[in-house]
């Protein structure tokens, strides 16, 4: 057995609604597997804050390490997207205000070491079921952008495992 990965989104309002997304569009309203051509971005503002997680299941010793970044895609003119990896927090409702959580912009290379939290550490790790602290991400779109889709984003979540067999 080895460990199963699988995102969790947090999303709505009040303590949100839990779902597992199949993907993680970025839109104006805030909601699980949205298409953002029926949720556009206004250029000059913002999309509504993602709040995911990482979900381990199955038989495994250890996860740590945890790594996030954009890994392909490029970004339009005027085109951000902000995130923090280590979120220990309570889920907050997600705005289109600009974040005051998600202020960094996403590493675009692999950044060799963890920097999504467990438990509020980076160093943290999961012996059992669990979910990393969350990722919170927000896309903001300046003023400047064209009009029309962005690129599409590929954010890689990379993380270590440990399986041991005691016979």
């Amino acid at each position: 057995m080895v460990a199963t990965f699988a995102w969790s989104e947090t999303y709505g309002t009040g303590s949100g609604t839990v779902g597992t997304p199949t993907n993680l569009n970025f839109g104006s309203t805030s909601a699980i597997d949205l298409t953002p051509s029926t949720y556009p971005i206004t250029a000059g503002t913002n999309s509504y804050e993602k709040w995911v997680r990482g979900g381990f299941s199955g038989a495994f010793t250890r996860i740590d390490n945890i790594q996030f970044w954009k890994s392909a895609g490029a970004y339009v003119t005027a085109e951000a997207v902000k995130w923090l990896g280590a979120a220990n927090t309570a889920y907050t409702a997600s705005t289109t205000d600009t974040s005051s959580i998600a202020t960094v912009a996403v590493p675009t290379a692999d950044p060799a070491t963890a920097n999504v939290s467990i438990g509020g550490n980076l160093t943290g790790s999961l012996t059992a079921t669990g979910f990393t602290d969350y990722v919170v991400m927000q896309a903001q779109i300046g003023a400047t952008a064209s009009a029309g889709a962005v690129n599409q984003k590929t954010f890689t979540l990379q993380f270590d495992e440990v399986w041991c067999l005691i016979k």
